[in-house]
């Protein structure tokens, strides 16, 4: 995970930069292997995702951890860059070292998903005839 002590954190609007400690945040790649007959293992990049770790968050952002279940834009601000994405905060814990963290991760589009449709026979028409 990429570290900016320095970054600006703004959730759903609202700047959280002075309620929280490091943010730790990355945006991996997926990574498919190619399942052709070669000797050698051939890998192509799929689409990046987005993973926040927020360290010591105040009650009031540590508040929106509610398993996924909520849509949040989340901004991220440092050194004149900023990215801006879709989050579920998934889970709030406190860690070994005493300090309460939260984890988030890029939001779920269900929408934009491959998803498997029912095909309907030759010649069949999708539109309601008469009307």
């Amino acid at each position: 995970m990429a570290n900016a002590a320095d970054a600006r954190v703004i959730v759903d609007g609202t700047d959280h930069t002075d309620e929280v400690g490091p943010v730790e945040f990355h945006t991996p790649f997926a990574v498919h292997e190619v399942p052709d007959d070669e000797p050698w293992t051939n890998r192509v990049l799929g689409p990046s995702s987005f993973t926040i770790l927020i360290s010591a968050p105040s009650d009031r952002l540590y508040a929106l951890v509610d398993g996924g279940e909520t849509t949040h834009e989340v901004k991220l601000i440092a050194a004149d860059y900023s990215i801006t994405r879709p989050t579920h905060f998934h889970k709030g814990w406190v860690g070994a070292d005493g300090v309460r963290k939260m984890f988030g991760s890029l939001a779920v589009n269900r929408e934009r998903e491959a998803k498997w449709v029912q095909e309907l026979p030759a010649g069949a028409s999708t539109a309601t005839e008469g009307n």
